[in-house]
């Protein structure tokens, strides 16, 4: 399937930035489809955009998200909805006044059209967090948010899991883990298939104002206990290893395989492990769906 990639600079100072991303994503969006086996959107665009933009269309995205969960659910449960999306929605404002432009370097979300998704980047928070000091941490970076692509066209921007459980999708269910996770397990593959080692941008010299800013109360509150990306990773990989990406990638049309509380505790105390093993409980439950929907193991035991 062929991809259109645009890069637009919306900030009109950063034109080396929107060739350099240019010339990353040429690079590496041929090398998504064969690691995960999902497909890019049609249109893949990268807005590289002023701190503003990114939180003001974040926060309407969130608010867009909330009221199309708000009107899958019951009627009864609806008024307590709209209470929980306006306390997310003040948080997020809240914290995105410290950390937008510093932190967070970005997000990516579905685009105007079906078969559309783009990538907002604040570059100003891409100097904080140290991915501009090396052209390998960018591109590691922007192979993540390409998988987020393509995971978002797999569920058709959530709109799958949002119609049998949009409880699960408002209080998280595994849902970040597998997203994070799956992402991170890419771009690991597809950086180490590039330079030889694979690239992990969390090591990347941060600079002074986000060391400071990591440091505020509000914002480690609001840090989660367990790392989806380095726990979704190997809930991911665990999978992946038993029952390879094209079980795996059932998940994306199917709500019922997400990942549960007990089956991301299961990989949390396997990385916390003091010799970490692989997680089993996910990949399992995969392995199993996998045996019962086509009558052959296709995993290995």
């Amino acid at each position: 399937m062929d991809t259109d990639l645009i890069v637009l600079d919306e900030t009109g100072r950063h034109e080396d930035l929107r060739e350099q991303v240019g010339g990353i994503l040429a690079l590496v969006a041929p090398l998504v489809k064969p690691t995960t086996g999902l497909d890019l959107p049609a249109l893949v665009s990268v807005r590289i955009v002023p701190v503003e933009t990114w939180q003001s269309e974040q926060a309407a995205e969130t608010a867009r998200l909330l009221r199309a969960y708000r009107e899958l659910m019951p009627f009864w449960t609806r008024p307590g909805i709209t209470l929980l999306g306006t306390a997310m929605l003040r948080t997020f404002r809240r914290i995105s006044a410290d950390m937008g432009g510093v932190m967070v370097m970005g997000a990516t979300q579905p685009g105007p059209g079906a078969d559309e998704s783009q990538t907002l980047l604040v570059p100003e928070a891409l100097e904080h967090t140290g991915v501009l000091s090396d052209p390998h941490y960018l591109t590691q970076m922007i192979v993540h948010e390409l998988v987020h692509h393509a995971q978002s066209r797999a569920s058709r921007h959530r709109a799958d899991w949002a119609a049998h459980t949009p409880k699960a999708l408002l209080r998280g269910n595994g849902v970040s883990f597998l997203e994070e996770g799956h992402a991170r397990w890419a771009d690991q593959v597809i950086t180490r298939d590039l330079f030889g080692t694979a690239v992990d941008a969390d090591s990347a010299p941060k600079s002074e104002r986000y060391r400071e800013v990591a440091k505020r109360k509000e914002i480690a509150r609001h840090k989660p206990k367990a790392s989806p990306y380095e726990v979704g990773r190997v809930l991911v990989e665990s999978a992946i290893d038993t029952v390879g990406t094209q079980e795996l990638n059932a998940v994306w049309s199917n709500a019922r395989l997400l990942p549960s509380k007990g089956e991301v505790a299961d990989a949390v105390a396997a990385l916390a492990a003091d010799k970490p093993t692989r997680p089993k409980l996910w990949a399992s439950r995969l392995g199993s769906t996998a045996f019962t929907a086509t009558g052959v193991r296709t995993f290995i035991d």
